[in-house]
This record gives structure tokens, C-alpha cells and sequence, in this order.
């Protein structure tokens, strides 16, 4: 799934922003959703904001890993606290974060190819990498938010 259609399915989950499923996740579909569009907006303001000339490629063997299967698995990594919520997510919140997202994803298009991000785990991803990554990551929550709505 492209980060388009993953956007489109960010959207049509709000709706149901206070389900929650203990056995599918320990968080609910609210604390997904935010979680997801802050992970997109942080990318691309760092996207945004890079020197394409610091960039280089980097081989990391789990990047390589996830890239090629295209998922993450669950339970495995931890997020960045920036790109965490503690506090209760209102649906006002996530509905401003996703308008953002919407504009970022669209501004990022025409960025040099060499924009680059700087992931915790996978090292400096240049733009391509980035937009494969932001809908990796994008998906992995939405298979859980659609798993947590399953139950």
C-alpha cells in the first residue's frame, strides 16, 4: 500500500478513534493514528529541512530486512518519544496532524532526491527511502488499528 492510499485509510479510521482491544495492542486506535501522522510529519519536516549533501547510503541488515518484506514486526522496536503521546489524544488533534500530513506528503514530492532523514535504526534514508519507509511504517499501524476494530 502507497503512503496515499495509507493516508486514505488514516482517515476512514478516525471514526473509531476510542476503540481499543487490549489483546490486539495495548494501546488504543487514537494512540495509532497519532502516533503514525506524527512519524509522517516529522520525517518530512526532516526531509525538508536536510542538506542533500550530507547525504550517503548505509547498509543496515534490518533495514534491508524490512524494506525487502515490506513490514515490521510487532513488538520488536520501541518509538522515539517524540513521536509518542502520553497524554489523551483528542480526535481535534489528529484530524489537524492528518491536514498536515496531507500538505507535507505533497511538498516532499518535489524535494532533491539526495533529502534525507536520519531513522534510529536504518541510518540516513535518502527521499525514495523515506516515502518506502513512511509507508511501511504507516501500513504496520494500520494493520493493528485494523486488527483492533476486527475484535
Amino acid at each position: 500500500m502507497s503512503i496515499g492510499t495509507s493516508m486514505l485509510a488514516l482517515e476512514k479510521a478516525l471514526p473509531f478513534y476510542e476503540q481499543h482491544q487490549i489483546k490486539v495492542s495495548a494501546k488504543n486506535v487514537a494512540w495509532h493514528l497519532d502516533h503514525s501522522l506524527k512519524v509522517i510529519n516529522s520525517v518530512c519536516e526532516a526531509l525538508k529541512t536536510s542538506n542533500p549533501e550530507d547525504y550517503s547510503s548505509t547498509f543496515s541488515f534490518i533495514k534491508f530486512y524490512i524494506f525487502l518484506r515490506g513490514r515490521i514486526p510487532r513488538g520488536k522496536a520501541r518509538a522515539p518519544k517524540s513521536v509518542v503521546s502520553n497524554d489523551e489524544i483528542l480526535k481535534s488533534v489528529i484530524e489537524l496532524q492528518l491536514e498536515m500530513a496531507k500538505i507535507n506528503l505533497q511538498e516532499i514530492k518535489n524535494l532533491p532526491k539526495n533529502s534525507n532523514f536520519q531513522h534510529p535504526y536504518f541510518g540516513k534514508l535518502s527521499l525514495k527511502k523515506s516515502q518506502r519507509f513512511l509507508a511501511i511504517h504507516t501500513n504496520h499501524h494500520l494493520a493493528i488499528v485494523n486488527d483492533i476494530l476486527k475484535k
